[in-house]
């Protein structure tokens, strides 16, 4: 029975509830895969976005309707960067 509770604790705080979730397999295995890599199990991952939703009052990321129109929009509030020729801009380029 203690191992059960210790089992259902992250931290101090008690795990006392449960969410289902119905998603594709493919993406459930991936990101099953990914979180192993990582080192962190799916329940973790899930507590750690929804705790992360509560402390920014937000969504960790930023969903869009528009990705491209929203890209424009952050390129164009970028401050613009001159250069003399092709050349310099290249050498820009692979120095990002």
């Amino acid at each position: 029975m203690a191992a059960q509770q210790a089992h259902k604790r992250r931290g101090m705080v008690e795990l006392d509830t449960r969410i289902q979730v119905r998603t594709n397999s493919q993406l459930k295995e991936q990101a099953t895969r990914t979180l192993d890599r990582m080192g962190i199990d799916m329940p973790t991952a899930i507590n750690m976005f929804l705790s992360q939703i509560v402390h920014d009052q937000r969504l960790p990321f930023q969903p869009s309707l528009t990705p491209y129109a929203d890209a424009i929009r952050e390129a164009e509030a970028e401050p613009a960067i001159r250069v003399r020729d092709v050349d310099e801009l290249m050498d820009l380029i692979d120095r990002a």
